[in-house]
This record gives C-alpha cells, sequence and structure tokens, in this order.
C-alpha cells in the first residue's frame, strides 16, 4: 500500500453518527408513538436524532467529499487516474456484501416467511437489484401503485445503488476533462441537481429516491473536496479549526436539521432547502477530515465511534436483515411490540445483533475483499 494514501480518522465517528440515525429510524423510532409526546419539542428531538433520511444524506456528502479528494490526490501524485483500478476498488469494497444482502432479500427472506406462514408477496423486481438501479424501483412501485411489500434490504439497498451510479460517472470529470473545468463542471452537477429538485419538488418519492435529486449531496461533498485543494487558504481554515469552530459549525447544521420544516416551508423549500443541510454537512467533514489543531471536538477522541465507524457499511446493509429475522421470531413466538419497553427492548437487541453480525461479517467476509482492494490502491 502507498503511504500518500489519504486517511481521514475522524470520519470513521461521522460514519458511526449516520449509521446510527439510519438505524434509530429503522428500528427505534416505532417506539416513540407510546410514549405520548406528540406535538412536543421532545417528539421534534427524538424525530431529528433518529432521522434516517438526514443519516444517508450525510453519507451521500460524504461519498462525494472523499471520492473527490482521493480522485485528486491520486492526479496529483501519479498526474493521471486509472479508471481501472477506481472501478475495482469500488466493486471489492461495495459487491461481496451488497449482493449478499440482495439475495436474502429475494430468496431466503421470502422462503423463510412461507416456511412460517407468514404472506408478504414482494413486488420489488430483482433486476432493478442486481443492476445498482434500486432506487428507480422503488419510484416504480410507487407510481404504479404495485401490489405487495417491498424486499426488505430495500430500506437501504437504494441509497447503495445510487452511490454506484455516481462511482461510475463522477470519475470521468477528472479523466476526459481539463483540470481547469473541473469546477465548472461540479458546479454544473448542483445546479443540474437543483433544477431537477424544483421541477419534481411536489413528487416526495422522486425528490428523494431519484439519482439526479440525490446528486446534490454527492456534488456539494465533491465541490468542498475541491476547493480545499484549490485553495491553499480554505485548506489552513479547515486545518486550524477550533473548538469555536467544531462547536458553530455542530450547532449550525443541528438548527437547520431541526428546524428544517420550518426554515424551508415557502414554495421550493422542500427542494432548495435541502443545498443549506448538505453544506452544513460538508463543512463538517471538511472540519473533521483536515483539522490538526487539539480542538475537543475533535471527533477523533470518540474512541467508541471511531472503533464501529469501520464497520458502518455492514452496520448500514445489515441491519434490516437482523429485523427481518427478529420480525419472524417473534411472530412464531407470538410477541406483539404493543408497548415503549417492548418495543425499545426489540430495538436495542436488533442494535446488539446489529453490531456483533457487521464485525463478524467485516473481520470474516468483507476484509478479504479488502485486503485485494489495497493491491489497486494508489
Amino acid at each position: 500500500m502507498n503511504n500518500h494514501k489519504p486517511y481521514f480518522a475522524n470520519l470513521d465517528a461521522i460514519r458511526w453518527i449516520a449509521a446510527l440515525m439510519v438505524f434509530l429510524g429503522h428500528a427505534v423510532s416505532p417506539s416513540y408513538k407510546y410514549l405520548h409526546v406528540e406535538n412536543t419539542i421532545w417528539e421534534k428531538l427524538l424525530d431529528t436524532i433518529s432521522n434516517g433520511r438526514t443519516g444517508v444524506s450525510i453519507f451521500f456528502v460524504l461519498s462525494g467529499f472523499l471520492i473527490t479528494f482521493l480522485l485528486i490526490s491520486e492526479y496529483e501524485l501519479t498526474a493521471t487516474l486509472s479508471l481501472k483500478k477506481f472501478y475495482i476498488r469500488r466493486v471489492l469494497r461495495i459487491w461481496p456484501l451488497y449482493y449478499l444482502v440482495v439475495a436474502f432479500s429475494f430468496f431466503i427472506y421470502p422462503l423463510l416467511n412461507t416456511m412460517v406462514g407468514i404472506n408478504h408477496p414482494l413486488a420489488s423486481n430483482v433486476f432493478y437489484h442486481l443492476t445498482f438501479l434500486s432506487n428507480f424501483d422503488i419510484i416504480r412501485m410507487d407510481h404504479m401503485h404495485y401490489y405487495g411489500s417491498a424486499a426488505r434490504s430495500q430500506d437501504i439497498t437504494w441509497s447503495v445503488s445510487i452511490e454506484e451510479q455516481f462511482y461510475l460517472v463522477w470519475p470521468l470529470i477528472f479523466v476526459c476533462l481539463p483540470k481547469r473545468f473541473w469546477g465548472y463542471t461540479i458546479l454544473l452537477s448542483i445546479i443540474g441537481s437543483v433544477l431537477f429538485r424544483i421541477a419534481n419538488v411536489n413528487d416526495t418519492i422522486v425528490l428523494y429516491f431519484h439519482s439526479l435529486s440525490a446528486m446534490l449531496d454527492l456534488a456539494i461533498g465533491g465541490l468542498l473536496a475541491y476547493v480545499i485543494k484549490s485553495n491553499t487558504a480554505i485548506r489552513n481554515f479547515f486545518e486550524n479549526s477550533s473548538t469555536r469552530t467544531h462547536l458553530l459549525l455542530f450547532m449550525g447544521s443541528f438548527c437547520l436539521v431541526f428546524w428544517n420544516d420550518t426554515l424551508f416551508s415557502f414554495t421550493y423549500g422542500n427542494a432548495v432547502g435541502r443545498i443549506f443541510t448538505s453544506l452544513s454537512f460538508a463543512l463538517i467533514i471538511s472540519a473533521q477530515a483536515l483539522t490538526i489543531s487539539a480542538s475537543k471536538l475533535n471527533l477523533h477522541n470518540w474512541s467508541f465511534a471511531n472503533n464501529w465507524g469501520k464497520y458502518t457499511y455492514g452496520i448500514y446493509l445489515l441491519h434490516p436483515i437482523v429485523m427481518a429475522i427478529v420480525e419472524i421470531i417473534l411472530y412464531i413466538i407470538h410477541i406483539s411490540p404493543d408497548s415503549f419497553i417492548t418495543t425499545f427492548g426489540i430495538g436495542m437487541l436488533e442494535l446488539i445483533l446489529t453490531l456483533s453480525l457487521s464485525k463478524f461479517m467485516f473481520k470474516n467476509y468483507e476484509s478479504y475483499f479488502l485486503n485485494i482492494k489495497e493491491k489497486f490502491t494508489t
């Protein structure tokens, strides 16, 4: 492995935060209805920290930032870019676990349901999942009102599909265009995504699941990486970001997410509001990635989050499987989550099982492919 490869230890904690938000949104938030905090600030706070959509947006911005930073770094180091190596790295990182999840969702999970007498016909189309187009499968099912449930993994795989589509196209900017056009192209990607979001502002499914809509997050992350690479003063600002700077960035981002509905309640607010929240995530990611100061809010100091951050791809993809298996077991033993304690307790059990499974899969399955991936790292 080349020693020039950038590694941002702080970003593992951000991955953990994003994955935890997604998990809470899927597995724990159903318990909140038993707390009877409707229309209170506590409901708003719980919804904010358990907002899976926010977690996915953070992942998108982070992916855009990292991929752009690494592509430009490779170009600076070698004066060229190897698309072949880039795509091989992405395949080895994403595909092995992804296709295991798809196999479970379309073959094992339906079989388990049939065995215990659960009738859940699938409306999902496996072709979309096999070709990393599962986000369009969600749009298809919504617009055509298909009867049946979505594949259990579809709560998750749609976002992986969008990232794979992004990985397929984004490197071409840096391979096919002269360096002076890189920034303009990234800006055009952001503008195009905003215009697409405005045109589809009344279609909430397209606004959230369409690749051109989600491109906004990915491109904003890429823009911050490009600006940092191109401007020494901005890079120095993030490198020297203090505790105060980190605190202001965290508070600003939290306020944008917490009061999102109020701040962007105007016409087209649902379409353009994501510009500001995504930019706030990108600023936090940039500050955490580059900081060399002794900030008390340096996330590298959060050892638990950093330790589990490297397992977040597994946590992200595998928790729907854990939830599905627990759901079947509860059905067999006739336990119905009908109180806060029961529902929350099941969520905590699913968290423990998810963490255990993701760590096991990382060490005994993913690491094999990651070791091969390092051979293609510049």
